[in-house]
């Protein structure tokens, strides 16, 4: 998922939810946050996805410093997970739970 979607949905979510006149530093630091923890559930939905021996495939792996983010990637694409669904359901859920909407 590229950096720069992901900052503009979050950018949409602050927008959305009226929080437009705040100091920017303050701002960029909510945004900073948000965006984490919207990564951070789009990983963990992508890892709850795996079968049994790919996670734990996964696991063995993950620790080694040559396992990229690129190599992550590849590895989920490989494993049968359909990331841009993935994310995109994630991303849905976290609008509407920040919002207060339905998903």
């Amino acid at each position: 998922m590229e950096m720069q979607s992901v900052d503009e949905f979050i950018d949409t979510i602050l927008n959305e939810k009226g929080i437009t006149d705040v100091e920017p530093d303050i701002r960029e630091g909510l945004k900073e946050d948000m965006k984490q923890r919207l990564l951070d559930q789009i990983n963990k939905a992508a890892v709850m996805q795996l079968s049994e021996e790919k996670a734990a495939e996964l696991a063995s792996l993950i620790d080694d410093p040559e396992f990229t983010n690129e190599k992550m990637t590849e590895f989920m694409k490989n494993s049968g997970v359909n990331l841009a669904e993935v994310a995109l359901e994630t991303m849905l859920r976290f609008r509407a739970l920040y919002l207060g909407t339905e998903a």
